[in-house]
């Protein structure tokens, strides 16, 4: 079997999707046997090239379009299709990033991560509710199957799409990377507290910063909490700025808050388990997920989990975290001030939370999505 993937999440700044199809590619050449993958790229980097696990199983293909005409020709005439750009027709093409290209044979299977943009489009940027929310109606109908990483995001679909059969909409959880299975050494923890100048014990919070992820009532609670407790500890937000709003961003930023409440920005991957082990826990308040990685990294690194009771999120944390209701600023404070208060129970969720990620396995999302590529390829409906 023949497998054609669009890498091109894998270029530019890796957002959350970029970094799933990383770990996934990696995982699926580690357990190949006859199959063929082809990735491709449009103009990719050297840096971009490396970020894919090259074997005898694994290739890339690398087109030189300029962007633009690319995009032209896709919306007028149709091509180039995804059997030209990877060189050669496949079985089965794969789309990591919602929505496929052209294509003139073979199976089309697409991954959905979050259908935030179509549920609460109040929640979501224009962007995204141009490109995908006008598009995806359109093209799942489409597909010979429909991936999904939450039980939540698959009833989510269903109810939207009256007309999709059940049975084109599938499961597969998101595995947990291996960088992320251990909490970070005590060099590299030191070396990202000096990094960022963290000089104090901190609450953290990783993700974009965008509405649904609830940070006015995160950073009202954490106020909260400074109230209650004479403590010495900071809220730490680290993230890229997305569409949360300049009023947003001038509140955390004023002079009220600047021993409060600091925002560092994005962070690269490689600082990411250091950050999670040398923080007090991880407060993720989000009003909408379609699954929540940052909460299985926290568990992994050792890291207390105290997120909201909304949409995917119990299917992750499981019994591994503290749930409350995302909209109660005093429960999310109550749970940080246990954490500040009672080593015990601060303790008790680092041990849930390291139990709790076994059940994430890359090699399993990796076999599962196999499965999916090979069962959609070998039916005839």
């Amino acid at each position: 079997m023949i497998i054609g993937i669009d890498g091109t999440c894998l270029q530019g700044a890796r957002t959350a999707v970029g970094w799933y199809l990383t770990h996934l590619l990696e995982a699926m050449s580690h357990i190949l046997e006859e199959d063929k993958i082809c990735v491709w790229m449009n103009n990719p980097t050297p840096e971009e090239k490396d970020r894919i696990y090259e074997n005898r199983f694994v290739s890339i293909n690398a087109t030189h379009y300029p962007w633009a005409a690319l995009k032209l020709t896709w919306n007028t005439l149709g091509t180039p299709a995804m059997d030209s750009l990877i060189g050669r027709p496949a079985d089965v093409y794969f789309y990591p990033n919602y929505l496929p290209l052209p294509q003139k044979q073979g199976k089309k299977v697409l991954f959905i991560h979050d259908l935030t943009f179509l549920t609460n489009p109040e929640m979501a940027s224009q962007d995204a509710i141009k490109t995908l929310g006008h598009t995806l109606e359109k093209e799942e109908d489409k597909a010979d199957l429909i991936l999904t990483c939450s039980e939540y995001n698959r009833r989510e679909m269903l109810k939207r799409f009256k007309h999709l059969p059940e049975n084109k909409v599938r499961v597969i959880p998101h595995g947990l990377p291996d960088g992320f299975r251990h909490p970070a050494s005590l060099d590299k923890v030191l070396a990202v507290r000096d990094k960022y100048r963290l000089t104090r014990p901190y609450f953290l919070f990783v993700g974009t910063l965008e509405p649904r992820k609830n940070l006015l009532r995160l950073v009202h609670a954490f106020l909260l909490l400074k109230q209650k407790v004479q403590s010495d500890h900071e809220l730490i937000l680290a993230g890229p700025k997305g569409w949360i709003g300049d009023d947003f961003m001038h509140f955390i930023l004023s002079p009220q808050l600047v021993d409060k409440v600091r925002w560092l920005d994005y962070v690269p991957a490689e600082d990411l388990p250091g950050l999670y082990t040398g923080g007090e826990a991880l407060v993720y308040p989000s009003l909408k997920e379609g699954f929540g990685m940052p909460l299985l990294e926290a568990m992994g690194c050792g890291l207390p989990v105290i997120c909201s009771n909304s949409s995917a999120i119990p299917e992750v944390a499981g019994d591994g975290a503290w749930m409350v209701d995302p909209t109660n600023v005093g429960d999310l404070a109550n749970a940080m001030e246990r954490i500040v208060n009672e080593p015990s129970f601060k303790g008790v969720l680092k041990e849930k939370g390291r139990t709790r990620i076994s059940l994430f396995q890359m090699e399993n999302t990796a076999k599962q999505t196999l499965a999916a590529l090979k069962m959609t390829v070998q039916s005839h409906a």
